[in-house]
């Protein structure tokens, strides 16, 4: 009995020691390198764990008959029986198939090598390293042909971005965004940057012909996080520090000013100013409002998965106050993306996701800054808020720092997306059929209000406060079905998309104003105790229809010749009854040349590849309801029987043939990697058209109207796109790698219709005066003025060049009509960015420079130098010619004449290059971090130094502000600038 006890004892034991076994290994590659994060699942569990930084992983296993199935992205998948093994060392090897990345693209994806459109993959990984209000900003330099320029600094304000030199003057430039296949998504501040798995830049018509009408700009698809197979994976992620402004900008002091009116415009103040009794005054007004701002971003995450669920669920926190007081953003997410796997064939997913931002709108502008009174106090000798008239500039005006505080400007956007889809795939996997519904819901509410307590507001005669309230709803909804057939027969690969899709938008508005409310005790929702006379409310509607047919072909021969060609139908319920439908056609062509006898054997060379191809994209600008007749009431219309009595006015005129702007684009590109991938690049070339451009054309007055929008003038661009990549140095303990993009392009207007120029005070131009064309046969983009040759060092009076006069000759007289030119352009002879990463052992450093060479800015704050009611640039004024400084002038004397026109005086060399990210890590060795799979620490900062032309004036060339739309771009209005942050992080996986 006691042997049988014993031996039962023994069994239990065994069993219990199986159910617990614990495997311990390394895995590789075949070069000896260790893999990092490769997933190691038991098989036919969810049980799994990941490799560390070492390559070293550990999972307990079920028994001796268990069998690890280890992956790693670009290596062949390994099953490897545990058969009582404890330590097992696993060396993966290269899977050449899997090497060649897949790339998403519009309704699909495709094999880097069968890739026959021009696609940029942005490296999503370094470009998050360090937390962004905007993941727009993280594109800058990062993706050829992509421009990215900052209109505002501010936290969580967006750049504008143009891809290839962008194709309208009225109907926007800004690229389609497309997130986790729902067209058309916005309010991309709210896209918590963590969630993102990779960004594409699809550029070439070919590659955005499939979404036609709305692909002219070019689409960027984003694809957020999913879950994997495994066990959960937890990962943590904070980083915190601060923020400051990099340098500020040199303004006139009190003396200064004070001696500049002495000596520039002494006709201009009551008495010259004694300068022994100037008051004592000397703000600094940009100490007084820039602060030292705290960044904090924390990104909490789990995902994993089985065969039948799939999970990826984050919460992430993002907090920035901004540099100037009274300016902030704040971001709350919540993200779920599920999949389910409800039988063999039929699975379906759902990603819903919660995102809340709070920004704190700048009340202050830099420009009010820079203009403000030095010998101004701030506070009054009982420490309040000062209050009068500037003792130097001799005028009233608010009290910014007051303004900062004491105002209340908040905008509030709450947004829900939902996206579902179901998938069926029949005959094994070769057809399947899916379909997605998607709703997009914005909900946005802005509330100021200044008290009455605000001295800005006392000193403009005010008693009472006022408000203004604001709600805006869209809601968008998009639904989409679409068929893809895959079949391989013999040397012959083919692929079949057809598809159908449904959009509809409507937007909603209300906003309510009001002035002298009694009371400053519960803010904006006090406006209904103003008296009516005070109280103003308007209020919009929208609704906009999109429906489309597509469909795709993609055939390759021997897997050497590639073709692929797409068309689009769109129709638009916004467009003139007559257009409101288009085709949107596309073909290419690809030769994968290595795969040819006479490159097969070459071992230098791993891939060569060339491609053409040509599409047919659309650009509607067209607002709701603005092609259909349409009439104003107005109370003060007409007058019967010597009363006026309200009447109606035409408000727009039918356009029943408005329709699209239509872009036709050609690309040739070149692919190819050297020396075991090593070195590899892509070289494009394109050319591009849009005509239909939509323009506003003079009417004759019988119509009620003066202008109306129509389809005339045309534009192009050319230019070529250059991605390089290498793999400096690989060895055990050493790696560097080196990415390059440089982009050049230039633009011509072919046609503007009735005029061969428009000026910019047509489209809603900086009030300079006529700073920029519009010309046909010129670039967009081009400044416009007198071209400013110097001054006479005798009476300071500036030279502008004569270059013709009433008899077409020059006349020895510079007049606006017959001499002014073109004296400048705000488009880079190049552009792009370098990324170059590190890594030695457990330590890695990264760096990124962005930069432009060759643009040009008009400085808008250098042209209002010689408002004498303001301050200005110090460096400007107190080397402006005088009688007291006629040998080290470098400016022109203070006059009308000099300073009160459009010159090349005003543009500047814009060139620049930016240290914009810089961060260095380190993973802790797996021996200190037991219970984790990564523990890694870092140190970011960004916008570290810039490089900019000595005589710059203005806070940073990488700026275009002033104007309505983004082809009259380069006009330096001092916008909020860009920060420095600082920060630490740290990075937790287990």
């Amino acid at each position: 009995m006691k042997q049988i006890l014993t031996a039962f004892i023994f069994m239990i034991s065994v069993a219990v020691f199986s159910q617990n076994k614990t495997i311990t290994g390394k895995i590789t590659d075949g070069t000896g390198q260790p893999l990092a994060g490769a997933n190691i699942i038991e098989k036919g569990t969810s049980n799994g764990a990941l490799s560390d930084f070492d390559g070293n992983f550990s999972i307990k296993v079920a028994g001796q008959n268990s069998i690890l199935v280890v992956s790693y992205i670009g290596f062949v998948n390994q099953q490897i029986p545990v058969q009582g093994k404890n330590t097992i060392n696993i060396i993966l090897k290269e899977d050449l198939a899997a090497l060649d990345e897949v790339v998403v693209i519009g309704y699909g994806t495709v094999k880097k090598k069968d890739l026959v459109g021009s696609v940029s993959v942005v490296d999503t990984k370094e470009a998050f390293l360090t937390p962004v209000s905007n993941p727009q900003n993280a594109l800058q330099g990062r993706a050829s042909g992509v421009q990215v320029t900052s209109s505002n600094g501010s936290p969580g304000s967006a750049p504008e971005i143009i891809i290839r030199g962008g194709n309208s003057i009225t109907g926007g430039n800004d690229p389609l965004y497309v997130i986790d296949g729902f067209v058309g998504a916005d309010n991309i501040a709210s896209l918590n940057p963590n969630d993102i798995e990779s960004m594409q830049v699809l550029k070439d018509a070919s590659s955005t012909a499939i979404y036609g009408a709305r692909g002219t700009n070019g689409v960027i698809i984003i694809t957020t996080k999913k879950g994997k197979i495994g066990k959960p994976v937890v990962n943590f992620r904070a980083s915190s520090g601060i923020q400051t402004l990099p340098k500020e900008i040199d303004v006139q002091s009190t003396r200064e000013l004070a001696t500049w009116f002495n000596n520039i415009a002494p006709d201009q103040t009551n008495l010259p100013f004694d300068l022994n009794d100037l008051p004592a005054t000397d703000t600094n007004w940009q100490k007084e409002l820039i602060r030292e701002a705290v960044l904090s971003d924390y990104q909490l995450s789990v995902s994993g998965g089985t065969e039948a669920v799939k999970y990826y669920v984050s919460g992430g926190v993002l907090t920035q106050d901004g540099i100037v007081k009274g300016s902030g953003f704040d971001r709350y997410s919540l993200r779920s993306n599920i999949d389910f796997k409800l039988s063999k064939t039929f699975k379906a997913g759902l990603n819903l996701s919660l995102s809340r931002t709070d920004k704190d709108n700048n009340v202050v502008s830099f420009t009010q800054l820079l203009r403000e009174d030095p010998s101004k106090p701030v506070y009054d000798d009982e420490g309040n808020y000062w209050i009068g008239t500037n003792p130097i500039l001799g005028s009233k005006t608010g009290h910014l720092l007051a303004d900062a505080l004491l105002d209340d400007d908040t905008t509030t956007l709450d947004k829900i997306f939902i996206n579902t889809y179901i998938q069926g795939d029949f005959f094994d996997n070769k057809l399947t059929w899916k379909s997605t519904f998607g709703g997009d819901f914005v909900y946005n509410k802005r509330h100021r209000f200044t008290p009455s307590t605000n001295p800005s507001y006392i000193m403009d005669g005010n008693k009472l406060a006022r408000a203004i309230i604001n709600r805006s709803n869209n809601q968008e909804f998009l639904n989409e079905n679409t068929l893809n057939y895959t079949e391989t027969f013999g040397d012959h690969s083919l692929n079949i998309l057809a598809g159908a899709s449904f959009q509809t938008q409507n937007s909603e508005s209300v906003q309510i104003t009001a002035a002298d409310i009694p009371s400053d005790g519960v803010n904006v929702y006090a406006v209904q105790l103003a008296p009516a006379e005070s109280v103003g409310i308007t209020s919009d509607y929208s609704e906009i229809h999109q429906l489309g047919v597509f469909g795709r072909v993609n055939y390759i021969y021997k897997d050497r010749y590639i073709f692929n060609a797409s068309l689009r139908r769109d129709g638009k319920s916004s467009l003139g009854i007559n257009e409101k439908y288009a085709n949107f056609p596309s073909a290419s062509i690809g030769w994968k040349v290595k795969e040819e006898s006479f490159l097969k054997d070459v071992d230098a060379i791993n891939d060569l590849k060339l491609r053409v191809n040509y599409g047919r994209t659309g650009n509607s600008g067209v607002a709701a309801f603005n092609t259909i007749a349409n009439y104003n009431i107005d109370n003060n219309t007409i007058i019967v029987n010597g009363v006026v009595v309200p009447g109606v006015t035409q408000g727009e005129i039918a356009k029943p043939n408005l329709g699209w702007e239509i872009t036709d684009q050609y690309d040739a590109g070149l692919e190819f990697s050297l020396f075991n991938r090593r070195l590899s690049a892509e070289v494009d070339v394109y050319y591009k058209e849009t005509t239909d451009l939509l323009l506003a054309e003079n009417t004759v007055d019988f119509t009620g109207v003066t202008t109306l929008l129509t389809n005339i003038g045309a534009v192009k661009n050319r230019g070529v796109d250059v991605t390089l990549n290498g793999k400096i140095v690989k060895t055990d303990n050493f790696k560097w790698d080196v990415s390059l993009s440089v982009s050049t392009f230039k633009n011509e207007v072919l046609d503007l219709g009735q005029s061969t120029f428009l000026s910019t005070n047509n489209l809603g131009a900086p009030a300079t005066d006529e700073a920029s064309r519009l010309m046909v046969g010129q670039p967009v983009g081009i400044f416009w003025g007198a071209k400013y040759l110097g001054f006479d060092p005798t009476t300071g009076d500036a030279i502008f060049e004569d270059i013709s006069g009433p008899d077409g000759v020059p006349d020895g007289i510079y007049s606006e009509e017959y001499d002014d030119q073109i004296i400048g352009n705000a488009n880079p002879d190049f552009f792009g960015g370098l990324q170059t990463n590190f890594t030695y052992k457990n330590f890695d450093l990264s760096a990124f420079f962005a930069f432009s060479v060759g643009n040009e800015n008009y400085s808008e704050e250098f042209f209002r130098v010689n408002e004498i009611s303001a301050n200005s640039f110090a460096s400007i004024r107190n080397n402006m010619w005088s009688v007291n400084n006629t040998e080290n002038a470098k400016y022109p004397a203070f006059n009308s004449d000099n300073y009160d026109l459009s010159s090349s005086l005003y543009v500047q060399d814009a060139s620049y290059l930016r240290l914009s990210t810089l961060q260095l890590g380190y993973n802790l060795p797996k021996d200190l971090i037991s219970g984790f799979d990564k523990l890694r620490v870092y140190f970011t900062g960004t916008n570290l130094f810039l490089v900019k032309s000595k005589d710059y004036v203005g806070f940073d060339p990488d700026v275009s502000t002033g104007v309505a739309n983004k082809l009259q771009r380069g006009f330096d209005g001092i916008a909020y600038p860009q920060n420095r942050s600082l920060l630490i992080g740290i990075d937790v996986s287990f």
